[in-house]
């Protein structure tokens, strides 16, 4: 298979890896709706405003496995694209060995510093106490969480894009089904919804090694492949850190916009809770719905990492097109659905009243530039693939801290006097001006790429791990 990733009709094989990745994405996003809808139907806005206060704290858990998963990835596929094949087992094993000592430090922090960081994220009282629970307990399924997310994206790397997606399958269905039983029938609330979470991800770890250790791998994983390489580390996590800051920045601006809803939320009719829940189910829902262009773009990863390290550039150029094309026809499609009928899905989560109806016009308004959202997720990922990192990195930092940080902050104290909005709506008005600037910054950026070409081509991207 990747020997074909260089040869095969680019239709033919973005169809191939992309559609389990969006499938795969479509199934653990929506366990992570389901979390808060059982958590919503049985306890109310209490409930989603606990999980919505803790998501933040396990998304930083998450960027720490996509930093070494996505790193360890976009090493293995310039160096099969440049015919190095002998290094696959080495990166993996260097991979595993971060993943392990990083996953437990943030774990061990975690434990100590769980009611600080959640008060400062605005929880308080009962909604405090919910949130270390799930926190705390989520937290066990650190190591598990390191395999279930970051290795197996090993396996598409290496040609096997549905061995990924059977782990996220059973990741979810676990996790789906602990759920309805520990929180519908046993009524343990967010204690049950964390154990589900855990669980389910130990689940996919069994599978995510059992699949390592087939036969059919182009590479068999020994102990001296687990032994550090400093220089191969370093390569893993530098092109990780646009994935990792994507995630990572996601879980501080979140906790950020948790802080100013529940402050803004205070003054107005949902109250500081309602605000909380409206937060978390508006941003379940709107990453759900980015999942079509997501998965396009973290499926092409790899076949823009081979045939950029071949030195095929106009091959990689085809691929891009592709790419923007299907995620933006999907995420248009999407777009459509949710903005039409918010209300069913804002039910979904036990909302009710004053806090249901706000749902509704949040919801609207941070979807908003959903269609367009595709050239900066597709744009992102391809100077990662590429071994761009730091222009990758330069982008997601600029949307986050240049664009959307300033732009949440600032609308609550502008907007009222210039619009007549609400300051908590204002917060909501904030995040879609930050996707339109942050979407125009990328599009500029690879307009730019593209008139200049690449003239150093993919030798430019360091030594093979064969020589760290």
């Amino acid at each position: 298979m990747a020997n074909r990733m260089g040869t095969d009709p680019i239709g033919r094989l973005l169809a191939r890896f992309a559609l389990p990745v969006v499938a795969g994405l479509l199934i653990s996003r929506f366990y992570v709706l389901a979390d808060g809808m059982f958590v919503g139907q049985m306890l109310g806005t209490g409930g989603v405003a606990a999980t919505a206060v803790a998501m933040p704290f396990v998304t930083l858990l998450n960027a720490l496995v996509m930093l070494i998963g996505d790193g360890g990835t976009a090493v293995l596929a310039l160096r099969l694209g440049a015919g190095c094949q002998k290094d696959a087992a080495r990166v993996l094993g260097n991979a595993i060995v971060m993943l392990l000592g990083l996953s437990a430090l943030l774990g061990m922090t975690v434990f100590v510093w769980a009611d600080p960081l959640l008060a400062l994220a605005g929880a308080s009282g009962a909604v405090l106490w919910q949130a270390r629970t799930y926190l705390l307990i989520t937290v066990y399924g650190t190591v598990a969480l390191g395999f279930s997310l970051g290795i197996d994206t090993f396996l598409r790397a290496v040609g096997f894009p549905n061995r990924t997606l059977l782990v996220q399958v059973v990741c979810a269905v676990v996790n789906i089904a602990l759920d309805y039983v520990f929180v519908m029938v046993f009524g343990w609330g967010v204690v049950g919804a964390a154990m589900a979470t855990t669980l389910g991800q130990v689940a996919a770890m069994v599978v995510t090694l059992l699949f390592l250790f087939k036969r059919d791998m182009p590479f068999r994983l020994r102990w001296p492949d687990l032994r550090p390489n400093a220089v191969l580390m370093g390569r893993i996590a530098l092109l990780g850190i646009p994935s990792f800051i994507v995630r990572g920045s996601d879980a501080v601006l979140a906790i950020v916009l948790n802080a100013l809803v529940a402050l803004y939320g205070a003054t107005e009719a949902v109250g500081g809770d309602g605000a909380l829940a409206v937060s978390g189910a508006v941003s379940r829902v709107a990453q759900f719905a980015l999942v079509p262009a997501i998965g396009v773009a973290v499926g092409m990863r790899p076949l823009v990492g081979f045939n950029y390290g071949a030195g095929n550039l106009a091959r990689v150029r085809g691929i891009m097109v592709r790419a923007m094309v299907a995620g933006a026809a999907a995420l248009a499609a999407l777009w459509t659905a949710v903005e039409a009928a918010p209300q069913i899905l804002v039910e979904l989560f036990g909302l009710e009243g004053d806090v249901s109806e706000f749902s509704c016009r949040a919801l609207r308004i941070a979807l908003l530039a959903a269609p367009v959202l595709v050239v900066r997720i597709v744009g992102t990922n391809y100077f990662q693939a590429i071994g761009r990192a730091k222009t990758a990195a330069v982008l997601v930092l600029c949307q986050h801290v240049v664009f959307l940080l300033p732009l949440t902050a600032l609308s609550p104290i502008v907007l009222p006097e210039m619009a007549g909005t609400t300051q908590l709506e204002s917060v909501f008005w904030g995040m879609f001006a930050a996707d339109v600037a942050s979407t125009a910054l990328t599009a500029c950026v690879l307009a730019i790429d593209r008139r200049r070409g690449d003239s150093k081509g993919p030798d430019r991207l360091g030594p093979s791990t064969s020589d760290a």
